[in-house]
């Protein structure tokens, strides 16, 4: 009788994980904690993250994880993870603020300006989707 299942064996890096061994990186098992899978993660998903952020925001040219390649009339760098979540909590309090008090009929999007003591500049956050719809903003 032939054996259909794939080879299960322990991870290559010893982190005591079991399972079905991938081809890259060499042996690990799927959800390995090592730095080397753990890196390869956070890559995979910041480059899906940015991959996304393009398209929605209808910006051509060169099809690169290096965003100081994509060309546009804008400089864009996108941030995914851990790093970022303090920003999108603070961000959400103020859009429930700001939900909070909006008054019956208005809809526009909601944009939070961000100035900190001892700065005269500041910050634009906003959402991606409520951004390309107010500026018209045809996706790729």
């Amino acid at each position: 009788m032939v054996d259909l299942l794939k080879d299960k064996r322990d991870c290559v890096c010893g982190c005591g994980l079991f399972g079905t061994p991938r081809k890259r990186p060499e042996g690990h098992i799927r959800g390995c904690i090592c730095p080397r899978c753990r890196g390869k993660r956070n890559r995979a998903k910041g480059d899906a993250k940015a991959r996304n952020a393009r398209k929605a925001l209808g910006i051509t040219g060169v099809n690169s994880r290096h965003e100081e390649v994509w060309g546009g009339s804008l400089r864009v760098e996108v941030k995914a993870g851990s790093q970022i979540k303090p920003v999108f909590t603070a961000f959400l309090r103020c859009e429930v603020q700001s939900e909070q008090h909006r008054p019956i009929g208005d809809t526009r999007p909601f944009m939070l300006v961000c100035m900190p003591d001892g700065t005269k500049d500041g910050l634009i956050v906003m959402r991606l989707q409520d951004y390309v719809s107010h500026h018209g903003i045809e996706p790729v």
